[in-house]
C-alpha cells in the first residue's frame, strides 16, 4: 500500500471526527502527534491509536476508537455527521456504498422487482436515511431491508475511506 494511501486513511479519521463536533480531540491528537511522536510513520488508523498508546496517551487513543465505535455503528447524530463528512470527502466512490446497501437488502430479504426504484428512492446527507415507497415492497420485512441497507452502506462507506473492513460477501 502506497504512503498516499496510508494516510489518507488518518486524514480521511480525522475528517469524521471533526465533522462529529469533536475538533478538539483533533487537535490534541495532531499536538501529541507534533510533539511526542513527530517522527513516527503513521500509516493507518490502528498504528495511531498504538502510537498515541505508546507516548502515554492511552485515553486519547481510547477515545478515538469509542468515536470510531460510534461511527461504525451509523446511529448517532454525531455518526450520521461524520457519515456525512466521509461521503463528501469521497463523492465519486460513494455510489458504491449504494449499491451495496442495496445488495444487502436484496440478500437479507428477497429481489425487488424494480431494483433501480430502490436506488432512485433511497437517500443519506447531513440529517441521515431517507428510503422512499419502493422500500416498502418486502411488507412486513421492510424494516429489515431498510436496517440491512443501513449497515451495508455504512460498512461500504467506511471500507471506502479506509475505515473499516472490507464488507462480507454478498451470498447469491
Amino acid at each position: 500500500m502506497n504512503t498516499n494511501m496510508m494516510h489518507r486513511r488518518v486524514c480521511m479519521l480525522l475528517i469524521a471526527l471533526s465533522a462529529m463536533g469533536d475538533h478538539r480531540t483533533v487537535y490534541r491528537t495532531l499536538a501529541t502527534l507534533s510533539q511526542k511522536a513527530p517522527h513516527r510513520n503513521i500509516y493507518s488508523v490502528d498504528a495511531l491509536l498504538r502510537i498515541l498508546e505508546e507516548v502515554g496517551e492511552w485515553l486519547l487513543a481510547r477515545k478515538i476508537s469509542r468515536r470510531l465505535a460510534e461511527l461504525k455503528e451509523g446511529e448517532s447524530a454525531d455518526a450520521i455527521s461524520g457519515l456525512w463528512a466521509l461521503a463528501q470527502a469521497t463523492e465519486y466512490e460513494v455510489g458504491c456504498a449504494f449499491g451495496h446497501a442495496v445488495e444487502c437488502a436484496q440478500a437479507r430479504c428477497g429481489d425487488h422487482p424494480k431494483r433501480n426504484a430502490l436506488f432512485d428512492q433511497m437517500d443519506f446527507d447531513n440529517e441521515g436515511f431517507r428510503f422512499g415507497p419502493a422500500w416498502d415492497f418486502w411488507g412486513a420485512q421492510s424494516p429489515e431491508a431498510i436496517a440491512a441497507a443501513r449497515e451495508g452502506f455504512v460498512a461500504r462507506l467506511l471500507h471506502i475511506a479506509g475505515l473499516g473492513d472490507e464488507p462480507e460477501p454478498i451470498a447469491d
